[in-house]
């Protein structure tokens, strides 16, 4: 588990800016304090942070071939890599070291590019092919492991953060205007996109190669899950089950590689405990986990189910409590996000990230279940509103006709709701998720802001690649490609890569979510039951009172938060004098949501929040007159 960074000139035009490389490695130390390595060669130079897991002494990088024509950058792990590493053996290749890096060399050597599809892990790598002048980069299926792109005039510059790539001469910090639009309308930057100008991210499943004689870049996608339902029969439900725990059992097992304490997140949920469970099963000493707890807000407080799951399951267990307090850390928080970033569970995110670092290097999680088995309320309630989309209209009239002297609160969700099931499936899938719909962002806007309906397209774009599937699967498939990628697991890598550690997603392995995207969307969402095939399958795992446990979810406080004064900061930070300095915003549009926001109200406050994380990023990446330790009482 590592930090990357390089760049490469296309034409092999010099001289390599020996300098541009020591301050982008740098700038990304966190990721990867424990080595350093470099290359440079006439027209590439590659770096690598490292945060040594498998072959602690033997894994320094860059990593080379025999004959030093190839050389390899790495970020992540390959969880197959022994039996990768016996195939290339057998095959005649000589190894020098356990560690992983080493495997994409030989694997390269015998197979090309044609040897990702082989690999099974999180991964972001570059590898340069000093034989052919050629430097490949490549991504994991799911986007576990981050990579962002700036194309220059003169080459291609790459990094595992944007602050590493902003270290190189030339890269602008401009704000791109359809980067701010998606970012309004889904709270954090889809891949292929990043909130400046000029810098994108490679997408999850994507290669991309860099040919410099010919002075050409190749983007191309290896991955795309996307197969045709599987026939399945009535009784096949209990072979499923044992199909998809055998499988998430594998996953488990391939992930406890290491040769350094590991441990995993514990929310007392479905998805934590099962990963724990199977851990426990296999490990001859108990599991160290680590959870979140919010006692000064019971209800949403989980760490007694948490405890229960540790007790059962005779773990070493920890827990964290999230406090209003936490939230002074926000600017610190954002800074390692690179962009603004609206989901507030970094916060406690990030206080059982520096728990568990405390006393393991590597943590398995729970995440990517509720996107691969249908784990939201949001799967069941749509159902809903596609029974109301058949209705007649005069119909829908009476409804909202009968709703104007039912309470305000009530009145504008059952709207919402009415106003969502006349939207067509990938539009409705875009409305439960987004922060602003397409009106309430032009109320926003300044006059003459472009608006480019960019989410929306990357919303029609995946249920396309699904045409032909059940609403259910569509929706699920788009939750997997456009939100898991880059606000999940950005939340997961960025908040335990700040404490340089390592998270690992026994869920998202592709074999098994693979296996999960063929079976048709009625298996996953049952009725009102979310996951109901995998409740099935974890029947042996774990006891009922665990597997049947209502569906909590990790949410925030922020009745509490208000009450401790962060309202203040915030009204202050997005005073008008400073929206009218902007210049995005009409300032009397945000004086607006200010004056109607209650901290029970969700939609007020996801809004809020967008605005006040976007302002802190202004501040930290643009206007950069923010240091990231400064609390967010204390920011003038």
């Amino acid at each position: 588990m590592c930090g990357i960074c390089g760049f490469v000139l296309l034409g092999g035009n010099g001289p390599v800016d020996h300098t541009a490389l020591a301050r982008m490695s740098g700038a990304i130390r966190h990721r990867g304090p424990d080595d350093e390595g470099f290359y440079v060669g006439a027209a590439v130079a590659l770096a690598n942070r490292r945060l040594s897991i498998v072959d602690v002494p033997g894994g320094h990088q860059p990593v080379y071939s025999e004959d030093r024509s190839i050389c390899v950058v790495f970020n992540g792990e390959i969880y197959n890599q022994a039996e990768l590493r016996d195939e290339l053996v057998r095959l005649g290749h000589v190894f020098t070291s356990r560690t992983d890096t080493e495997v994409l060399v030989h694997l390269y050597e015998q197979w090309g590019e044609a040897g990702v599809h082989r690999l099974n892990g999180m991964f972001a790598f570059a590898l340069w092919d000093g034989q052919r002048d050629r430097l490949w980069l490549v991504r994991d299926r799911l986007g576990v492991k981050p990579l962002y792109l700036a194309r220059l005039p003169e080459g291609l510059v790459f990094a595992s953060e944007i602050k590493s790539i902003l270290q190189y001469p030339g890269v602008a910090r401009q704000v791109d205007p359809v980067g701010l639009e998606l970012y309004l309308a889904l709270r954090y930057l889809p891949a292929g996109s990043s909130m400046l100008a000029g810098i994108e991210k490679l997408e999850p499943g994507h290669m991309m190669t860099v040919d410099v004689r010919a002075q050409t870049v190749a983007d191309g996608r290896y991955w795309c899950p996307v197969p045709a339902p599987a026939p399945v029969g009535r009784a096949s439900g209990g072979v499923l089950a044992e199909e998809l725990r055998s499988l998430l059992d594998g996953a488990v097992g391939l992930r406890l590689m290491s040769d350094v304490p590991f441990g995993a997140f514990l929310s007392g949920g479905l998805d934590s405990s099962a990963v724990v469970a199977l851990m426990a099963r296999r490990l001859s000493t108990p599991v160290k986990t680590f959870s979140i707890g919010f006692s000064e807000q019971g209800n949403l407080d989980e760490t007694p189910f948490a405890d229960q799951v540790a007790r059962t399951f005779g773990t070493e267990h920890r827990r964290v409590d999230c406090t209003a307090a936490g939230v002074e850390s926000l600017p610190r928080l954002l800074y390692h996000f690179d962009e603004p970033f609206a989901d507030p569970i970094i916060v406690p995110s990030y206080q059982v990230a520096q728990l568990a670092a405390e006393h393991v290097k590597v943590v398995l999680t729970g995440e990517g279940a509720d996107e691969v088995f249908g784990g939201y309320s949001r799967f069941v309630a749509d159902r809903q509103l596609r029974r109301l989309r058949h209705l007649p209209g005069w119909v829908r009239g009476l409804l909202r006709l009968g709703l104007t002297a039912a309470p305000t609160g009530l009145r504008l969700a059952a709207c919402r709701a009415l106003d969502m099931a006349e939207l067509q499936d990938p539009a409705r899938f875009l409305a439960w998720v987004s922060a602003f719909t397409p009106t309430e962002l032009a109320d926003l806007r300044v006059p003459g802001a472009s608006v480019t309906a960019a989410a929306a397209a990357l919303y029609e774009r995946y249920d396309t690649e699904r045409a032909g599937a059940d609403a259910v699967s569509r929706m699920m498939y788009c939750d997997l490609m456009v939100r898991l990628p880059e606000c999940m697991l950005s939340r997961t890598d960025r908040m335990t890569m700040a404490v340089s550690l390592e998270g690992r997603t026994p869920f998202l392995d592709y074999r098994l979510v693979e296996w999960a995207l063929r079976l048709p969307g009625h298996l996953h969402v049952r009725g009102h039951q979310e996951k109901a095939l995998l409740k099935q399958a974890l029947v042996p795992v774990l006891p009922t009172a665990i597997r049947q446990r209502r569906k909590q979810g990790l949410a925030v406080p922020f009745a509490l938060w208000t009450r401790h004064g962060v309202d203040r900061h915030i009204r202050r930070l997005l005073a008008p004098e400073r929206v009218a300095a902007r210049g995005w915003f009409r300032p009397n549009a945000v004086r607006d949501l200010l004056e109607r926001w209650g901290p029970h109200e969700g939609r007020h406050s996801q809004q809020i929040w967008s605005l006040l994380c976007l302002e802190i990023w202004c501040r930290l990446y643009l206007d950069q007159d923010l240091d990231p330790a400064t609390p967010l009482s204390a920011i003038d």
